[in-house]
């Protein structure tokens, strides 16, 4: 059982209360920079404190990383090799092999940000995969004949695939990429929220959990505090002990313990085929006392004097601490379920629900106290290999994502160099014959299954493109150890980030668009390709999206759209760079991504004309355009 560490008394009450191991984030590069965290001159100690109680300590280092940082990221990964932590948990698997340079004594771990879907997308050097949330059992089950995998069994969700939301980065300039999302899926959308997601609980599935295989159950939670860790972490110790003591059976009380600790609703998850999303309201809300009934509440919980109380209506709440109870007219100390008591509940209305938000009964241990020792670091700052300096051959060149036959018709004629079509449209051979100039690539998608994966190889033998857009690692692998013969690009969906990316990933990558313009012309290699038109994909779900537009509390409309089984929230304003375009010309970078669903030949001549330096007047095309991370980048 993997325990989350957000601070100190996080850490104490996970080893206190069954812990096997814990996961924490140090001052920088964690997908968590926004939790109290530890400092690497105290990790030694802290390690030491964990691995007496027989606890195993995780570093997360599992965030993208920027060129001008990586020495800084490998000295940190150096110390904590030093340190006696037993493993990194990585986003990014380019970085595997230095870091095992640096850090020989860890383990690495993949983080779910890597977006591992399939086992063909486990790459080499990995010690443990920490699969996606959206993956089925029989899936995970698979992965683990292979390798050693860890699931998450409760905790917060994201709806988004992981490592592929650019929600919070594009909308609000903080990204979740780099540890700083700012949840806009809890925002209010069509009044509503349907985009937030309940708390995955798995206790009652333990059993079937662990045939799995996983070599690790992980608790979500680095942001919640000690009473929350060291509580769920004790009820999951109580169940996955008797799991094998052979007497399993959940007593409900546990799981109201559970959600007395912090839940948005339950939900058993993708891996049940239950339904994440509670569009009602996005913040916990504890354990429902009943409905507020003229003044009255006869209550389907338990309830104390001192306990917190909350009223929610029409997506708002109010509350406050109980103060007296009222029952058959004189005042109690406590009420048992099924008792009706009067309680001021602040803003509560007739017709409320009432929920109880905390509770002077739950309590948690936090076992031994302990004091982290400051060393100093005995790591010395590290030296990265030289990246060669790589240009782009050619002429500056438009690659072209169309969705229609006559799309790919008109990309070619207004002088595309290639067109990227969708890889399991049932039009490729229409869309084929149109392309008479331009390179014809076929596109694969972000999210892939094993099967998917199998599929996409039969079709591009089948189709015989000139090159693939890849989407996701595990068809890069394939399309590798079948050395079929076809130029690869990568979609940007791999997350390329700097140039030790660029060095090790085969093919031509769409660099991250979270990458701003200035970052971009430092980079030493320059064979990549640039998105600068289309609309911008901020969000990849597995759950369905039943709204084709979502509009914020602020009037901004994002539109939903299918791809396949994915629903895909798309920006309020498409990505629109026009003569900015020209400005990557002068630092070398050639290579320019379209994604046109419309207007495709005029879209296409427009750039053609500026990637030529022709004289192009954009002041008026470019209105209702964004220029993304252009000049803004992500911190």
């Amino acid at each position: 059982m993997l325990l989350p560490a957000g601070d100190r008394d996080s850490l104490r009450a996970a080893v206190a209360n069954g812990a096997d191991a814990v996961y924490l984030g140090l001052e920088a590069f964690n997908a968590r920079r926004l939790a109290d965290n530890f400092r690497i001159a105290t990790l030694p100690s802290t390690v030491e404190f964990c691995h007496k109680k027989g606890v195993k300590v995780f570093v997360t280092a599992n965030v993208l990383v920027k060129n001008r940082e990586l020495e800084d990221y490998f000295t940190m990964v150096a110390a904590v090799g030093q340190s006696g932590a037993d493993a990194l948990i990585i986003q990014d698997p380019c970085l595997i092999p230095l870091i095992r340079e640096h850090a020989p004594e860890c383990e690495v771990h993949l983080s779910t940000q890597a977006t591992t879907n399939n086992i063909y997308a486990v790459p080499e050097g990995a010690d443990r995969i920490i699969v996606p949330r959206e993956l089925g059992f029989e899936e995970i089950a698979g992965m683990a004949k292979h390798i050693p995998v860890e699931m998450f069994v409760h905790g917060a969700l994201c709806l988004g695939y992981s490592g592929q939301c650019l929600f919070s980065s594009i909308a609000g300039a903080r990204s979740g990429n780099r540890g700083r999302c700012a949840q806009p899926c809890r925002q209010k959308y069509n009044g509503t929220f349907p985009l937030s997601t309940r708390d995955l609980c798995l206790l009652e599935k333990l059993p079937e959990v662990i045939v799995t295989g996983a070599v690790a159950l992980k608790v979500e939670g680095r942001m919640r505090g000690s009473l929350y860790t060291g509580t769920v972490a004790r009820v999951y110790r109580k169940y996955i002990d008797m799991h094998y003591s052979g007497k399993f059976a959940v007593d409900p009380k546990d799981i109201e313990t559970l959600k007395m600790a912090f839940n948005r609703e339950f939900t058993t998850g993708f891996a049940f085929n239950d339904s994440v999303v509670e569009a009602d309201f996005a913040m916990n809300r504890g354990i429902c006392l009943g409905v507020m009934r003229s003044g009255e509440l006869r209550l389907e919980a338990d309830l104390r004097v001192g306990d917190g109380v909350m009223a929610l209506h029409g997506g708002k709440k109010s509350g406050n601490t109980v103060r007296a109870i009222m029952m058959n007219g004189a005042e109690v100390q406590a009420a048992r379920k099924g008792d009706s008591v009067v309680i001021d509940v602040k803003g509560a209305r007739d017709g409320d629900r009432i929920f109880k938000t905390f509770s002077t009964e739950l309590k948690v241990d936090l076992g031994e106290d302990f004091e982290p020792v400051e060393e100093r670091a005995a790591t010395k700052r590290v030296r990265l290999p030289p990246m060669p300096a790589v240009k782009a051959p050619g002429q500056a060149s438009l690659f072209v994502r169309v969705h229609t036959p006559e799309g790919a018709k008109e990309a070619d004629r207004a002088g595309a160099a290639a067109v990227y079509y969708d890889i399991f449209s049932k039009e490729i051979a229409e869309a084929r014959d149109r392309v008479k100039s331009a390179r014809f690539f076929l596109s694969a998608p972000r999210i892939m299954s094993g099967s998917g994966v199998e599929d996409a190889i039969d079709i591009i033998k089948k189709i015989g493109p000139d090159g693939i857009m890849v989407g996701e690692r595990g068809l890069l692998t394939q399309l590798q150890k079948t050395r079929i013969d076809a130029e690869i690009h990568l979609d940007q969906s791999l997350n390329v980030f700097n140039d030790i990316d660029l060095a090790t990933y085969p093919g031509i990558p769409v660099i991250s668009p979270e990458l701003n313009f200035a970052e971009l012309a430092e980079m030493k290699s320059k064979r990549f390709i640039v998105s600068v038109h289309g609309p911008m994909v901020l969000m990849t779900a597995r759950e369905p999206i039943r709204d084709r537009v979502l509009r914020d509390e602020s009037g901004r409309t994002f539109r939903t759209r299918k791809s396949g089984e994915i629903t895909e929230v798309l920006n309020c304003s498409d990505l629109g760079l026009f003569n900015k375009t020209a400005e990557y010309l002068g630092v070398g970078i050639k290579w320019f991504h379209l994604d046109l669903d419309r207007d495709v030949g005029k879209f296409v001549k427009i750039y053609r004309r500026i990637i030529a330096k022709e004289q192009f007047d954009d002041r008026n095309i470019r209105k209702g355009f964004t220029t993304g991370h252009f000049g803004r980048g992500v911190d």
